[in-house]
């Protein structure tokens, strides 16, 4: 047994349809389909010691030892421990840090799970003294990022990708996430990512709460069937460039994420009035200006704004004039579409 030390950086995601509600051991309640970022990422440093009685494992965050911020971290690795037993011959030291704010509403646990699951697929290759094809290696990274955090199994891939079984998709599984970068149109490559930070603190209600809240919800059978159709939508629109199909579903899938925590039991709001400020300018520059702009919304109040580069510099003079204070305090972070995980040492 030797120290092994590896490094994962990897992105957050937006998803377009939305994953809302799970079975036991991390199984989706529908299929989802997200574009990957690609300047939102995780950057984790994995390194595994040869276990002594003095062993523990630690978790830092920007460098600063915090093993309270590391208990998913912890959690991932006792559960792929149970996966690969051998595991427990090691104490761990785990090295994260973000390229953007805490609670800024982006993902981070997608960002963090997948860079955790990268490693330690790293880790898992090397024990196994063999080479894994590209295709193994991602499939087992998805699997263990969705141990971790159920959106990170779709953070391993570029551009974008599906996660959950749908008939009508080959390969497609609820156990791990599959790349579809192949079959997405050049128009949505080009797509941006403008994340207005309404609100930058903790949710009142987190998501795990929220999924939980699905398991007995009046609406459950019918989201079911609505994600299903929506994601088979929304692939073909990808696949032919059809914006205004895209923009249906986008705004569909965010208003129907929000109205099922409303229509919870209990219910329960986490848009906040700028939220709602925000949405109803952005369909005005869309009815008003002809400007090819929509929104999604993750489980909380910051929008996120979808939109080609080909028309940035036009639809951001317009949200300057509406919403000068966003820009003059550095409230919006700027990202894309992306290429996906990449490997900075070994």
């Amino acid at each position: 047994m030797e120290e092994f030390k590896i490094s994962w950086q990897s992105p957050s995601n937006i998803a377009i349809v939305k994953y809302w509600g799970k079975e036991k051991n991390q199984i989706p309640m529908n299929p989802s389909f997200s574009f990957t970022l690609d300047k939102s990422k995780s950057i984790t440093t994995l390194i595994a010691k040869p276990k002594n009685q003095d062993s523990e494992n630690k978790f830092f965050f920007d460098g600063i030892r915090n093993d309270s911020f590391g208990k998913k971290s912890f959690l991932l690795l006792e559960k792929i421990s149970k996966i690969e037993p051998w595991l427990h011959d090691y104490s761990f030291d785990i090295y994260s840090k973000n390229t953007f704010p805490h609670s800024a509403g982006i993902a981070s646990s997608a960002s963090s799970m997948s860079a955790l699951a990268l490693c330690l697929t790293s880790l898992v290759e090397q024990n196994s003294k063999k080479k894994f094809s590209l295709c193994e290696f991602n499939t087992l990274a998805s699997e263990y990022a969705r141990i971790g955090s159920g959106s990170a199994s779709r953070s391993i891939y570029p551009k974008g990708s599906i996660w959950g079984q749908n008939t009508s998709i080959a390969n497609s599984s609820n156990a791990f996430a599959i790349d579809w970068s192949k079959e997405i149109h050049p128009y949505f490559l080009q797509i941006q990512d403008a994340i207005f930070l309404v609100n930058r603190n903790e949710k009142s209600v987190s998501s795990s709460a929220g999924h939980e809240l699905m398991n007995q919800h009046h609406y459950r059978a019918s989201r079911i069937v609505q994600a299903n159709q929506n994601l088979i939508k929304l692939l073909q629109a990808l696949k032919t460039g059809d914006w205004n199909t895209f923009v249906e579903i986008s705004e569909e899938e965010a208003l129907t994420l929000h109205g099922l925590m409303m229509s919870s039991n209990p219910g329960y709001v986490l848009l906040e009035g700028d939220s709602i400020r925000l949405v109803h300018y952005i369909r005005k520059l869309r009815s008003e200006h002809g400007l090819p702009v929509c929104f999604t919304i993750d489980a909380g109040p910051n929008i996120h704004m979808l939109y080609p580069s080909s028309r940035a510099t036009e639809i951001l003079d317009h949200l300057k004039l509406e919403f000068p204070e966003y820009f003059s305090e550095d409230r919006i972070i700027f990202d894309c579409v992306g290429e996906g995980p990449v490997c900075v040492s070994e």
